[in-house]
């Protein structure tokens, strides 16, 4: 069972020769294209260009989130194999016409789900920032990606040109990957490297918040009791599990089954132990620039360590932060945001330093464009592709 690094396809923005990441639909439309006799991806339509690193108008125009998409991702992002049955009395959409909505969410790489390895079968992990030579982020980005020991890469404005999220098993080979990696790559000036120490919060938690309280209560009771187990799940099935629901968050046990020549009960089962034992969770995303929260920025705080851990809990009660976590380095606190508008990012700034006596905000950076995120590629405006380098355990 092998999963490709390569992009999900690959071509030229008319020229350029910049490499070229399709979502599922303008996949199919390539191809569809390409059989209509227009050849060479440079005189294809308009619409069926999109650049690794340039977001392109009529990309961003692909499609977009309605009331009730945003009602059915928060659902998912609650319980996200949850039955459509389930959810179809709750959102007030028959399931058939949810299973279709969700069909086309994810063909557009507007929402996905995916299984990733959980903190029990995770090693330590760390954020990366890197700052390029003139001209060299885009390279080092598309070499980053292809890595199984890079979780996350966004592109970035302010101190770091590219922030990465990376781990691997021990913190001997933590060292040596960032150590190697960062030595035979070309065009890298500098690197930092901040140890994640523990979390607050992460990314699984945030919601849309466009279900009501009463809703969100309904699709929790959806959600199955958790068990408690100590079997063990044969670490074959548990890599191949990683590597479907890595894929497809949402495939059926029937399919998995299928797929992996193994039966229902010993899948369902698998599932239920890995999940319990924290070394499997499944996470709906949501394609940020079609999410209603288009800026992503990162915050580097200097926090007394007296008052660390309170501080940490208060920061994930603000609605914009999707991470917050300690960390080892010179800043001991890391806050991943997504917020409405660029001018929210000097407000919420100034809404902690003054909310919080001692908290210094020491750096910032804005996402310019997310590239890879828990081992998926991003094309142009976040929008999923298929292409999913399993995450290193």
């Amino acid at each position: 069972m092998t999963v490709s690094r390569e992009p999900a396809a690959t071509g030229w923005d008319g020229g350029g020769g910049t490499i070229v990441i399709f979502p599922r639909s303008i996949r199919r439309r390539w191809m569809e294209t390409l059989a209509m006799g227009h050849g060479h991806p440079a005189n294809r339509p308009r619409h069926l260009r999109c650049s690794f690193m340039n977001k392109t108008d009529d990309l961003a125009q692909v499609a977009s989130l309605d009331e009730t998409d945003k009602r059915l991702i928060q659902a998912l992002q609650i319980n996200p194999r949850a039955r459509w049955a389930s959810l179809a009395p709750i959102i007030g959409v028959d399931s058939v016409t949810l299973a279709r909505r969700w069909e086309r969410l994810s063909d557009d790489g507007l929402a996905w789900v995916a299984g990733h390895p959980g903190s029990g079968a995770r090693g330590p992990s760390a954020i990366l920032e890197i700052e390029a030579e003139p001209g060299a982020t885009l390279e080092i980005a598309q070499t980053l990606a292809a890595d199984p020991e890079a979780f996350t890469i966004d592109h970035t404005a302010g101190g770091r040109d590219l922030l990465a999220i990376v781990g691997a098993k021990d913190l001997d080979s933590l060292s040596e990957y960032i150590m190697g990696r960062m030595r035979r790559l070309s065009g890298v000036r500098a690197t930092r490297t901040l140890l994640l120490s523990s979390p607050f919060t992460d990314a699984g938690q945030w919601r849309l918040r466009s279900l009501s309280t009463d809703e969100t209560s309904a699709v929790e009771r959806t959600i199955d009791a958790p068990v408690s187990t100590r079997g063990q799940v044969d670490p074959q099935l548990e890599h191949a599990l990683l590597h479907t629901l890595g894929q497809d968050g949402r495939a059926t046990v029937t399919s998995i089954s299928r797929e992996l020549g193994v039966g229902q009960r010993r899948v369902r089962e698998a599932i239920t132990t890995l999940t319990a034992q924290g070394r499997l969770v499944v996470r709906t995303e949501v394609a940020r620039a079609h999410s209603g929260w288009p800026v992503h920025a990162w915050y580097f705080l200097r926090v007394p360590a007296t008052v660390a851990e309170r501080v940490g809990s208060a920061m994930t009660r603000l609605s914009e932060v999707r991470m917050a976590a300690s960390t080892i380095g010179p800043y001991n606190l890391v806050l991943s945001v997504w917020m409405r508008a660029l001018a929210d990012v000097q407000r919420l700034e100034v809404a902690i330093e003054e909310g919080v006596p001692g908290v210094s905000i020491a750096d910032r950076s804005v996402v310019l464009q997310s590239l890879k995120k828990e081992g998926r590629y991003l094309g142009a405006g976040g929008l999923a592709t298929d292409t999913m380098v399993p995450m290193l355990t």
